[in-house]
């Protein structure tokens, strides 16, 4: 069967409000797909939609937390009523926390696990039925070069960050013989506000554009079908 044109491909991006959210839904969108743009607050999504409709091509504004499954619930079905089929999902909404274990509390804890790794599997679950209807399927889990090496004081984040690199890894094999690609990309630092707000002194030297990371999104999910890649690594060259 044909790969599909890609102006007839959905893509719908989590955390697309700003930063790396935002830089992957143009990318997608810039290429013609469809993209549909999904986070907490909904200015920001507009803003991002006014942006793909001034470079020519359309999107889709849904906004969600990705950590109650009943607002990921009400997404699918908005989504099923209005396309035959997802093709792209990229689980890229995420919250991160610079503090060491004793100054981590429960609720901090529980909210980076629950942003970070249950609003990946609810979203993912929730949109698997029309994952399948695609030619050509792709899921990118932005997860972090924290879940391959030990840093500090991130333990909650690396916690959490880690568990998305098992269930990317343990997705991939359930997947295979669907022909559906699972990749976790693993990217070093990155030039969004989550990561100036968490650390306002961080080395920029060792600091990637979101641009970068998005244009590796968009190789992946350009890939043929039954073509995939495994535990990507993007990051500064001046990172360790």
């Amino acid at each position: 069967m044909p790969e599909p044109q890609v102006e007839s491909r959905v893509a719908v991006v989590t955390g697309a409000g700003q930063g790396l959210g935002r830089a992957i839904a143009l990318r997608l969108a810039a290429s013609g797909i469809h993209t549909v743009l999904t986070g907490r607050t909904r200015s920001k999504l507009d803003n991002v939609a006014n942006e793909i409709q001034s470079i020519g091509h359309t999107s889709t504004v849904i906004p969600l937390d990705v950590t109650q499954a009943e607002q990921v619930h009400q997404l699918k079905r908005q989504i099923e009523g209005a396309f035959a089929q997802v093709d792209i999902l990229v689980n890229c909404a995420g919250e991160a926390l610079v503090a060491t274990l004793e100054e981590t509390s429960e609720a901090d804890w529980d909210r980076l696990l629950a942003v970070n790794l249950k609003g990946p599997f609810l979203m993912t679950q929730a949109l698997l039925p029309l994952i399948r209807k695609s030619q050509n399927a792709s899921i990118v889990n932005i997860a972090s070069k924290v879940a391959l090496k030990g840093y500090h004081p991130v333990a909650a984040y690396s916690a959490a960050k880690t568990g998305l690199l098992g269930f990317s890894r343990a997705l991939a094999a359930e997947l295979r013989e669907d022909e559906i690609r699972v990749v976790a990309l693993c990217p070093g630092p990155i030039d969004t506000p989550m990561r100036w707000e968490a650390t306002p002194d961080f080395d920029r030297k060792v600091v990637i554009d979101v641009e970068s990371v998005a244009a590796t999104v968009w190789h992946i999910v350009q890939l043929p079908r039954g073509v995939t890649m495994s535990d990507m690594v993007i990051e500064s060259v001046h990172y360790d």
